[in-house]
């Protein structure tokens, strides 16, 4: 069972922080989503209901999960740790049988490594999740499976999206970028402390 912890922290500085350091190509167009993306910053558990695109969790006896098909069918052998059910966009957050938490497709494929927050992989917030590399830096994966290469892993740190926008860190530079990966204006007296800096 996770546990939430709230943290308020006081508006900082209004001033315009620094633009990022980085040489990437001009920003591609925000992928879409396979639903709509709230406003209120509030973050969707990985709990969907189960059926999304014929698959369905199951554990083994022996505490392997899996998943069938509507007929019983198994679809994706059961290797994992923990699966949850997929969204709607076809991507599913599961435990591997390394123990890592990742994203897969509805073949069972692997597409990414999920940040790990709140003792499981990272939750949607307005569409997006946390990513992570083998060397730690964090990016960003929509709810259909689309990892733009403007969000791709290179942050240091990052924070979930919020009204659009997301602040990240790249190379100590704090700043906030669009669904685009795009650097955008940082929303008025935006802290520059991230979630993990409130943590002891």
């Amino acid at each position: 069972m996770r546990s939430f912890v709230f943290v308020l922290a006081a508006c900082g500085s209004s001033a315009k922080p620094a633009a990022p350091i980085s040489s990437r190509a001009p920003a591609e167009t925000a992928p879409p989503l396979a639903t709509d993306a709230p406003t209120d910053c509030s973050s969707h558990t990985e709990d969907s209901k189960p059926g999304n695109h014929d698959r369905f969790s199951f554990e083994t006896p022996d505490g392997l999960y899996g998943y069938k098909d509507r007929k019983g069918n198994v679809v994706i052998t059961p290797t994992l740790r923990f699966a949850y059910e997929f969204k709607p966009g076809g991507i599913a957050a599961v435990v591997d049988a390394n123990a890592q938490f990742a994203f897969i497709d509805t073949s069972g494929k692997r597409i990414a490594r999920a940040f790990g927050f709140d003792n499981g992989p990272d939750y949607f917030q307005e569409g997006f999740a946390r990513i992570v590399d083998d060397n730690q830096r964090i990016g960003f994966i929509s709810d259909r499976g689309v990892i733009l290469a403007q969000l791709a892993p290179r942050f240091e740190k990052a924070d979930s999206f919020c009204g659009g926008k997301a602040k990240v860190m790249e190379r100590g530079t704090v700043f906030f970028v669009d669904r685009t990966g795009a650097p955008t204006d940082p929303p008025l007296g935006a802290s520059l402390k991230f979630e993990s800096d409130y943590v002891d």
